[in-house]
């Protein structure tokens, strides 16, 4: 896989501007815009980091750097902003051609000059570095550079103030600002002599095309302090370091080869998967997390649950699983995990989330082959307050077991399972009553944590819970399937089956311990195959539903109800490969490789090397949401090494 593009397509406005390119520093900060630098989103920009003084949350910093270069007094500026009914300057017309393996690089021509820029973000530091490579052109070519500054969260928009500290002061080869309090200050330095000119002024209006699509505020003023210029030498490298920490201007050029060095090629599918997976893994504050999107998405429940195998298995860090669940270990309360894993937030559940933690510790013990005992004498404590959370309903009165064993969800104020899209504050979807994969979750739960104490021989635990699933499976069928259509309602509320064909029902088939006969499994696997399966991986309705939506796009609103009401997510892919694996085993194995290939095949058309948040329903199934989602990543990963593990049992024996 070549992740480059050409002329023709990056001097297309339409083309390039759809395209972004991410780089993290796997402490939660990141890079990210189009392939031609022109911001479309107000979450683009060069320098974003989480700040401790503003409860975490991420901020930008640096939006933007305008590149001119000076041939005999003639300037060229490279840059590219949208300003209403225009773009200025035009500096896209320049690019030749740009590749995303290592770090992203972009090569711009014109009047017989040829540069080279390369941008990385450094790993386990808040700084971004961009390399300048002359390649050829005349002897005396001048280089200026003028930041963009935002200092804001990523959320909101910037506009002219007189808050603003427009002062600044000297730094071994150049400045450092600090617009507001309680900011950090941004050093801006090179690795080259250089002079700095200070003049503060407002650049006015810039818009985001994406950000106008979606209903919402798109404009916003960015403060230029001023402009550097130094000489460019043909074939001699530049640095320019963005950083919240004052830099060794000696060593820029050095950290950047070394840094270049350390990382991994994106040169294939698979590898492009692991680097990804890599980016979701926070290390800070003495805590492993598992971050759930780029460029907006925090650390939540459910999706690190999720996430969790899928992420260690790509870096191959059995360890990883250690880490994350101790981290998540740490806000567990009353016998639950959080909604959202924060130390400055107050705990919010959702339905099933908890429940995900056992699935989770049955792919560690599958994937790092952990003994059932080991894991009973290390997790009972926490699976057993889970499980009595669930069936007291003390911590969370809204989600609890009712006399039929079966886990019931009231109604409540935000939606509780993972399809909690909101329009204007109302739920897009009420899954209220008895959820499909909530309670599949709940008998899966049940019966593992009963294996792992018979393995422990914790004949307490069994007493307690051992005609629990009996129980629990006769009133899962008698509740949710439908004989007259053969498969399972969505939810069941007052009685009434929500029979829209949904992927919910699949998780069910997939689970290692399902309430489901073979028979009944096959039927929904039938169902989805003919209903939900694209390309990219299952739609939430049926296409033949009234309200179904199969693109993402209209109001904030109507993008948000297509997510759910008709859009592709790509982790429950997995579910349905892991589904037909065990109906039919090996046969199924290049059916599994052809549907994961597919996958690869949209590495160049969003987030480039990423999978996106959701797709369209319809062909041709673009990208939407964000970049790159931590689960979809890691659930093609793992169904890929499901797959591999049939073809291996089933290989002949040499």
């Amino acid at each position: 896989m070549s992740l480059s593009f050409k002329q023709r397509d990056l001097v297309n406005l339409e083309f390039a501007l759809q395209r972004e390119f991410l780089g993290t520093n796997r402490e939660g900060g990141y890079l990210s815009t189009t392939l031609n630098f022109c911001n479309t989103s107000r979450y683009h920009g060069l320098l974003v980091v989480p700040i401790d003084n503003f409860k975490g949350r991420n901020h930008l910093l640096l939006s933007s750097l305008d590149e001119t270069v000076i041939v005999n007094d003639k300037e060229f500026n490279f840059s590219i902003h949208e300003y209403p009914d225009t773009f200025s300057p035009k500096g896209h017309k320049y690019i030749v051609e740009s590749e995303l393996n290592k770090y992203y690089s972009i090569t711009y021509q014109v009047a017989g000059v040829s540069l080279r820029k390369d941008i990385m973000m450094l790993h386990k530091q808040p700084q971004v570095l961009i390399r300048y490579t002359l390649l050829s052109g005349p002897a005396s070519v001048r280089l200026r550079l003028k930041p963009f500054l935002a200092f804001r969260d990523i959320h909101e928009l910037c506009k002219e103030n007189p808050v603003a500290d427009t002062h600044y002061k000297r730094v071994p080869q150049g400045m450092a600002m600090k617009l507001y309090e309680g900011f950090p200050t941004l050093y801006m330095q090179l690795s080259e002599e250089q002079s700095y000119r200070h003049d503060p002024h407002w650049y006015k209006n810039i818009q985001y095309s994406k950000d106008r699509a979606r209903g919402g505020d798109y404009q916003e003023d960015l403060l230029v302090p001023g402009e550097f210029e130094l000489n460019l030498a043909l074939n001699k490298p530049l640095v320019f370091s963005a950083s919240t920490t004052e830099e060794k201007y000696s060593e820029l050029l050095e950290d950047f080869d070394k840094a270049a060095q350390k990382r991994a090629p994106r040169d294939s599918f698979e590898h492009c998967l692991q680097y990804a997976a890599h980016q979701f893994v926070i290390e800070k504050l003495n805590e492993t997390r598992i971050k759930a999107g780029y460029p907006w998405h925090l650390s939540y429940g459910r999706n690190t649950f999720l996430s969790l195998p899928g992420i260690a298995i790509a870096t191959d860090k059995v360890e990883l699983f250690d880490k994350v669940i101790t981290s998540m270990l740490g806000y567990q309360k009353g016998g639950l995990f959080p909604r959202l894993i924060s130390s400055h937030a107050a705990p919010e559940f959702n339905s099933d989330g908890s429940l995900w933690f056992f699935w989770t510790l049955q792919q560690y013990e599958r994937w790092a082959k952990v003994p059932k005992k080991l894991l009973w004498e290390k997790y009972a404590t926490a699976l057993t307050q889970v499980l009595e959370a669930y069936r007291d309903g003390r911590t969370f009165p809204q989600v609890s077991m009712q006399e039929n064993k079966l886990i019931y969800n009231q109604h409540y104020y935000r939606p509780l399972t993972w399809m909690n899209g909101t329009i204007a504050g109302k739920p897009v979807l009420e899954r209220n009553g008895y959820v499909v994969e909530v309670n599949a979750l709940w008998y899966n739960a049940v019966c593992y944590a009963l294996a792992l104490a018979e393995a422990a021989k914790d004949n307490d635990f069994i007493a307690s819970w051992k005609d629990y699933p009996v129980e629990i499976a006769k009133n899962f069928l008698s509740t949710f399937w439908n004989e007259r259509l053969g498969y399972l309602a969505d939810n069941v509320d007052q009685n009434r089956q929500d029979l829209s064909v949904r992927p919910n029902q699949l998780i069910t088939c997939a689970l290692d311990y399902s309430p489901l006969k073979e028979a009944q499994k096959k039927q929904i696997v039938d169902l989805v195959e003919d209903k939900l399966l694209t390309e990219r991986g299952l739609r939430t309705l049926a296409p033949d539903d009234k309200h179904y939506r199969g693109r993402c796009e209209g109001s904030m609103g109507e993008q948000e109800e297509a997510i759910y009401q008709g859009g592709t997510h790509t982790w429950l892919l997995s579910f349905y490969i892991e589904s037909c694996l065990k109906l039919y085993g090996a046969d199924f194995v290049p059916k599994a490789e052809e549907l994961l290939s597919k996958d690869s095949e949209d590495m160049k058309n969003y987030g480039i090397g990423l999978l996106s948040e959701f797709y369209d329903g319809n062909p041709p199934y673009s990208g939407h949401g964000c970049i790159s989602q931590a689960r979809n990543v890691a659930e093609i990963v793992r169904a890929a090494y499901l797959m591999n593990s049939y073809k291996k049992e089933n290989s002949p024996k040499k």
